[in-house]
């Protein structure tokens, strides 16, 4: 009887999925195991017995395809620029030394004026309170003015300046802090211009303390708007998303109507006023201004 050694010309495979050659060395068989089809002339086939085999390596199923979800499958994204942008090298690390310069600024309002500060909130949420922000000392000429006013500058320009980058673009030729700098001194510059006009028209009415007045709540409502975008602005720079962008927008809207609301109160109070003219001024110094600066925006 002929019994299969090592040392036979002949070496039998079966393909088994389930072990692994990672050389390479038998293409995925594994010698001297049960095999499903054996030699057709080979004699001895009666004699054969690989049952010993089996605990070594027991005979596999039939070759089987697993379906699974492929990584590449399709989508429907549409690109956003119908060519590639350029990067923009820029350095931001200036709006970083602002944003740090802001929080300075209100940890030292909040340390030194946070009674203060507490009747500049009270004073725009209750109009009443108005007066004892005036009777308490002359915040056109305090501290704390100074320092909220700067923080109001610096945060809406920043401000701007990011909805311009987001939903426009920024003019060939301007760096980025280039641009926030022409937008704070355009900021300042109409804040200054529309004291002027407030003022103007206070002395050719004879409504001097109304029109004081009214500046006074322009004043802490911009320092509400500073306080109120500061951390809008930096959750937006830092996580690069336009819903905190618009969500400022939001609240600014919201902000500026209520004072242009409370602004028209302040005048009707006063029987100086003629309706007329008091809405022709708020229409020239409060919604004509922001009807320019959307115009301008949206040819951006």
């Amino acid at each position: 009887m002929h019994f299969l050694s090592m040392n036979d010309s002949i070496i039998r495979y079966q393909y088994n999925p389930m072990l692994t050659d990672t050389v390479g060395f038998f293409d995925y068989c594994i010698p001297l195991t049960n095999e499903s089809k054996l030699p057709k002339a080979d004699s001895l086939q009666k004699y054969y017995d690989y049952s010993i085999y089996n605990f070594i390596t027991p005979l596999p199923p039939s070759k089987q395809f697993l379906k699974t979800t492929s990584v590449f499958r399709p989508h429907n994204l549409v690109p956003k620029h119908p060519g590639p942008l350029a990067i923009d090298h820029q350095p931001t690390n200036w709006i970083t030394i602002v944003f740090l310069a802001c929080l300075f600024i209100f940890a030292w309002i909040q340390t030194s004026y946070s009674k203060r500060l507490s009747q500049i909130f009270s004073a725009v949420a209750q109009p009443h309170h108005v007066n004892q922000l005036e009777r308490d000392g002359n915040i056109f000429k305090e501290r704390i003015g100074l320092g909220l006013g700067l923080n109001y500058y610096l945060v809406t320009s920043i401000f701007i300046f990011q909805l311009v980058s987001e939903f426009g673009f920024i003019p060939t030729g301007f760096s980025n802090l280039a641009l926030t700098t022409i937008i704070f001194a355009g900021l300042f510059s109409f804040q200054i211009l529309k004291s002027i006009a407030i003022y103007s028209l206070g002395i050719i009415f004879k409504t001097g303390d109304s029109a004081r007045q009214y500046q006074l709540i322009i004043l802490i409502f911009n320092y509400i708007i500073g306080i109120v975008l500061l951390p809008v602005v930096v959750i937006a720079f830092y996580w690069n998303s336009a819903a905190f962008l618009i969500a400022g927008l939001v609240i600014i809207s919201l902000l500026v109507l209520y004072r242009i609301i409370r602004g028209f109160l302040t005048g009707q109070d006063n029987k100086n006023y003629n309706l007329f003219y008091l809405f022709l001024y708020l229409c020239t110094l409060e919604i004509l201004p922001l009807l320019l600066i959307y115009k301008v925006i949206s040819k951006i």
